[in-house]
């Protein structure tokens, strides 16, 4: 069986009493005087808190021990207390305590001169150092014994005390030599100051006042070397030793086990739980539990967080444990994904988090990575779910609607003849975003020409599709009406030999002939017409033949003929 421990935690009070009849106040180390060892199982013993130091008579010098045999244990502690030094800090600057050295404000070149400053190079410029507020710089003197600092105070009759100082050097050389004195008696043994520059250490020395009331408490110069010796003070106290010890009987007995079956973490929203421990009928206390002699722990009443748990058996020799159930809050999740998307559109990677989880809903086509593909969805809202895989996380829902193409109506072929322009569009609805073939973005564009015509474009939800024009280039479209009789005599009437009509012709040739065959005229531009000469010589009346030459809609080459009869 497991040693259990039993914890004796002592809340201490200290009353300290700053009057010199009873400066250490009440010391009391233990708050129990016995105890019980059960069934060969240790126990920790704690001292109370808020000593400087203990010490048992197991030579542990921990608050608290471990027992495992009965037996009587002491401890013992000592601390400081009821600081009689007036001024000790020298934040009050040159005050309250007496020297043999010569006090100098400014400038500290001689030895045997001291100063009270919060930088040493205020005062010596080859001098380093700085304290906590001011302290007393010196330049030693090679005469031992002499008085550095010294102050009177009243002690009482025998009670133990310690003297104490922090020294640091300040320029190089010889370290000073310093030791503490009590009415002209030096007391503890000399010290010597850091060697290191602006580096503070701590000295001390314990007196015993016997039948003294009044003591003269110094720090003295012990150095007989000229060079260096240049060193600073601060923090001088003389305090009351306060020392104390008290017993604790450890007798055997027979213990009970209350150690409690690790619990694992729980999550706010899990069911009840029954904890166990291995004895039997002890009472458990603590957040969240519903039934303090079951056990019975309830996480969602207990809420989100670490939860002290403790079974405890109260007979003789009884036994507690604790544990510490960590409640987890029950995060929630997140889908991060957009809420529209057009039924021809990709599909799409939605991400949960925190993730790894699955998904599910209508339009899911990958239940472990969250493809959401819109071709398999429903036209209108699609609910889907995320289920994350961690511990206590919630599930997540989002909404995404499929929007179904909107199918312009309008007409996709056309037929045109040359010279004609037709306009390409859409038709009604509410479209934007136009991507022609052309490179323009107009919502309609005009072509003058056969072929194709492809069109981008997306309608008021967004939804990009593309649509295929296609015109044609008509058969027989061309018009050539010649007349069959002119006049050229100059009264602008019907005065030239030129088609009555002429449509969808891209290119012609005009020829006229005589009754021999003979070209008489020839031009490409058929609206000039034929004056009736031959050059400049006017032709007689008659007859004459005519021949048109064209190219189709289609560009093929045809040809047309005929009479006309010239008349002056």
């Amino acid at each position: 069986m497991e040693n259990l421990k039993l914890l004796f935690t002592i809340s201490l009070s200290i009353i300290v009493n700053c009057f010199a009849q009873n400066p250490c106040g009440e010391m009391d180390l233990l708050s129990v005087n016995d105890a019980l060892i059960c069934n060969d199982q240790s126990i920790v013993i704690f001292a109370n808190n808020g000593f400087e130091n203990y010490a048992w008579n197991t030579n542990e010098n921990t608050q608290g021990i471990n027992i495992n045999l009965p037996g009587t244990y002491t401890v013992s502690t000592s601390f400081n207390t009821n600081n009689l030094v007036v001024n000790g800090d020298f934040n009050n600057g040159n005050n309250g305590f007496s020297s043999s050295y010569n006090y100098n404000q400014f400038s500290l070149w001689n030895e045997g001169t001291y100063s009270v400053t919060s930088n040493a190079g205020n005062v010596h410029p080859n001098f380093v150092g700085t304290g906590n507020g001011n302290f007393l710089v010196v330049n030693g003197s090679q005469n031992p014994g002499s008085q550095v600092w010294c102050q009177d105070i009243e002690v009482a009759q025998n009670t133990l005390y310690n003297f104490s100082s922090s020294v640091n050097t300040v320029a190089t050389g010889n370290s000073a030599l310093l030791q503490f004195s009590i009415n002209g008696a030096v007391i503890g043994t000399e010290f010597t100051a850091p060697n290191a520059l602006n580096t503070w250490q701590d000295f001390n020395a314990t007196w015993n006042s016997g039948t003294t009331t009044n003591a003269e408490i110094c720090v003295v110069n012990q150095n007989i070397n000229g060079s260096g010796n240049d060193f600073g003070l601060d923090d001088i106290t003389f305090t009351t030793l306060c020392e104390a010890s008290e017993s604790i009987v450890v007798a055997m007995g027979g213990q009970a086990n209350a150690t409690i079956f690790a619990q694992d973490v729980l999550c706010e929203s899990d069911p009840l739980v029954d904890l166990n421990a291995v004895d039997q009928n002890g009472d458990w206390s603590g957040d969240g539990i519903l039934n303090a002699a079951s056990g019975l722990f309830s996480p969602n009443l207990a809420g989100p967080g670490l939860h002290l748990i403790t079974y405890e058996i109260t007979t003789e020799c009884g036994a507690i444990d604790t544990i510490i159930i960590e409640v987890i809050e029950e995060l929630d999740s997140e889908i991060i994904a957009i809420s529209d998307l057009c039924v021809n559109g990709n599909s799409v990677n939605l991400e949960g988090f925190p993730g790894p989880g699955t998904w599910s809903g209508t339009g899911i086509s990958d239940f472990n990575n969250g493809v959401f593909n819109p071709m398999l969805a429903e036209i209108g809202q699609n609910t889907i779910v995320y289920t994350p895989s961690l511990f206590c996380i919630a599930t997540a829902e989002h909404e995404i609607e499929v929007h179904d193409l909107i199918v312009p109506e309008s007409d996709l072929y056309y037929e045109m003849c040359f010279g004609d322009v037709i306009e390409l569009e859409l038709g009604e609805g509410d479209f934007n975003s136009f991507l022609w073939s052309t490179n323009a973005t107009s919502s309609s564009i005009n072509v003058n020409s056969s072929g194709n015509y492809l069109l981008e474009f997306a309608d008021e939800n967004l939804c990009e599709q593309e649509i295929m024009f296609t015109v044609f280039d008509k058969d027989s479209c061309e018009l050539i009406v010649m007349p069959n009789v002119f006049s050229p005599n100059n009264d602008l009437i019907n005065d030239l030999f030129l088609p009555i009509d002429y449509e969808y012709v891209s290119a012609s040739t005009l020829k006229v002939f005589n009754r021999w065959g003979a070209i008489l005229w020839t031009t490409d531009d058929i609206n000039a017409g034929w004056n009736g000469n031959h050059f400049d010589v006017k032709c007689a009346e008659g007859v004459y033949m005519w021949l048109v030459e064209y190219k189709t809609n289609k560009d093929v080459y045809k040809s047309i003929s005929g009479t006309v009869n010239l008349y002056r």
